[in-house]
Formats: structure tokens, C-alpha cells, sequence
């Protein structure tokens, strides 16, 4: 027997999944609160199960409602990216790109890149999502962005990776710190330091963690920090030594603060695409991509020397 399987009912499920609330998810879904709550009692009735325990105060899953999400988010994503593919196709100029970023792209590729595009396609929309690495990864394994410009640090046969530009982490550090006057720098030295890391998820503080992980060496003060902005103040007041991306060092106004690369083979990245290897990236993503490109080779012309490895 064919199943009669309807998308708004699906997506008025998911909505009231995301907002805990029918009132809110009706909202979303642009319809009357009743009618949202027959599309739910419709969907019920089709499966013969009770998919949410409800009060006036507020809703939750039952144990069918969790096992039923848990099968229907990633379809009903694959299907809207579909969807959202097809449209694209039919006129470059009503595209619509979501893209994920890491803070030190944001602040260096995504701008100039940007910028070109919207002088070669005026009408094309583009969202950037800006997170950690892992986040980037997590969103691109449930279409929630269509690309990432991000690393792969571990193996993901899933996912596709198209190198754009070599990347290094550098230590940031005033002028007369002790560091500038090592004749080089490696990870080992840093530990006993007090130091500004990127907080956790960010792949810079998993790039450090993981090299220093086995070191048993006293350490110094920790400061964790959201932002590079709030890295380079805290050195600037003296507070330690800040640990960030060569590509994000010519945005950050480092003024009278000093940068030399951390030497270790495992203080370098590489920055690229990151998509799904079972998705076909739309002409407006391959058009962005094409100018992320353009815009990585004439940034790293001017970025500093990676220095040894």
C-alpha cells in the first residue's frame, strides 16, 4: 500500500520539536494555532501513536515523538535542500546560498569574496553562519549550511575537502615577552606560559590540546576566550601570550604586539570547502566558492611567512 505522506504535517511536527510550542511553531509555519493543532492530531492519527505529551503550559515528546524525530529531520532537510537546489537552478540570479564560516575567515576571505560576488550577481543572497569547526561540521552533516569554510581534522567520509590556503597558528605576545627572544618556537615552550586560548570547539584549541595533551610539564595561567578581538586585548594588558591563526593576524590590529609562527608541524591547518559528498553544490554556492578562491590567493600573498615545520 502507498503511503500518503504529506510535508506540511512533517514540518509542523519538526517546527513544535524546535520551539517547544505550538503557539510559536504555528507562527512559524503561518497558520492559526487550531489549525496547527489539527495538522498535529492529523499526523497522530496517521502514524496511531501519541507524539506529544501537552498541557496548557507546555508540550513534550514521547518516546514515539523522539524516535520520530530522530528519523525525520535528516529526510525532511534533504528534502528542503532539494528543493531550494531546484530553484537555484532556474535562475542564478533568485539563488540563495547558506554558508558556514570560522571566525578567522569571516574576518579575512568571506569579506572581499562578498563583495565580488555582489558586483557579478546583485541578486544573489547569501547567509554566513559563523561558528567553531565542529559546529560547521555538525550543521553541514544536517543541511543546515550548504558549505563551510573550515579544516578536517580528522578523517570525514562523508565529507568533501577543497584546500584554499595554507594556514598556521602563531603566538601573539608584547614586544619585550620572553618569547620574542627564543630562537624558535614549538608548542612545549608555550605550556609553561600563562596563556590566551580560543575556547573549546574552535580548531585552534583542539590543535593545542591534542599536541600538548601527553606533556606533563607545570603550566601557567589559562585564560579560555570567545573572540580573537578579546585575545589580543587581554595580551595587550600584559595577561599572557594569545595563540590564534595566522589568517586572522593582518584584522586584528595587533598595533605594538609582536607574532611568530609556533613551529610545530602540528600548529599548521589547511583552510578550505567543506561539503557533503552526496550533494550536488548549487550554481550560486560554486559562484561564492569561485570568488572565495580568487580572494585566497590575493590574501595570502600578504599574510606573514609561515616560517619552518
Amino acid at each position: 500500500m502507498a503511503l500518503n505522506i504529506k510535508y506540511r504535517p512533517l514540518k509542523a511536527f519538526l517546527l513544535a520539536v524546535q520551539t517547544r510550542s505550538f503557539t510559536h511553531a504555528a507562527a512559524r509555519l503561518g497558520v492559526t494555532q487550531p489549525s496547527f493543532t489539527a495538522l498535529i492530531a492529523d499526523l497522530e492519527a496517521v502514524l496511531e501513536v501519541k507524539l506529544f505529551e501537552r498541557t496548557t503550559r507546555h508540550i513534550a515528546l514521547t518516546a514515539a515523538g523522539v524516535e520520530f524525530r530522530d528519523r525525520i529531520e535528516r529526510p525532511v532537510a534533504d528534502l528542503e535542500e532539494a528543493y531550494r537546489s531546484m530553484l537555484d537552478l532556474a535562475s542564478m540570479r533568485r539563488g540563495a546560498v547558506v554558508m558556514g564560516a570560522l571566525p578567522s575567515t569571516s574576518l579575512t576571505l568571506v569579506p572581499p569574496a562578498l563583495g565580488a560576488l555582489r558586483r557579478q550577481h546583485p541578486q544573489l543572497q547569501i547567509r554566513v553562519v559563523e561558528a567553531h569547526n565542529d559546529e560547521l561540521i555538525g550543521m553541514l552533516r544536517l543541511n543546515q549550511i550548504e558549505f563551510a569554510l573550515a579544516t578536517l581534522l580528522t578523517e570525514a567520509p562523508d565529507l568533501k575537502f577543497v584546500p584554499l590556503v595554507a594556514d598556521a597558528f602563531f603566538a601573539v605576545y608584547p614586544s619585550r615577552h620572553e618569547v620574542g627572544a627564543l630562537r624558535s618556537l614549538r608548542w612545549e615552550n608555550l605550556i609553561p606560559l600563562d596563556l590566551v586560548l580560543l575556547a573549546q570547539g574552535s580548531s585552534a584549541r583542539y590543535q593545542f590540546d591534542r599536541a600538548v595533551f601527553a606533556d606533563k610539564a607545570a603550566t601557567g595561567l589559562r585564560y579560555d576566550v570567545t573572540h580573537m578581538t578579546t585575545a589580543v586585548r587581554l595580551v595587550s594588558q600584559g595577561l599572557g601570550v594569545a595563540v590564534l591563526p595566522r589568517l586572522a593576524l593582518p584584522s586584528l590590529g595587533l598595533g605594538a604586539l609582536r607574532s611568530r609562527p609556533i613551529e610545530d608541524a602540528s600548529a599548521r591547518r589547511t583552510i578550505g570547502v567543506l561539503y557533503r559528498q552526496d550533494r550536488l553544490l548549487s550554481p550560486a554556492a560554486q559562484a561564492l566558492i569561485e570568488t572565495l578562491r580568487q580572494a585566497a590567493t590575493e590574501i595570502e600573498s600578504a599574510l606573514p611567512p609561515l616560517g619552518p615545520a
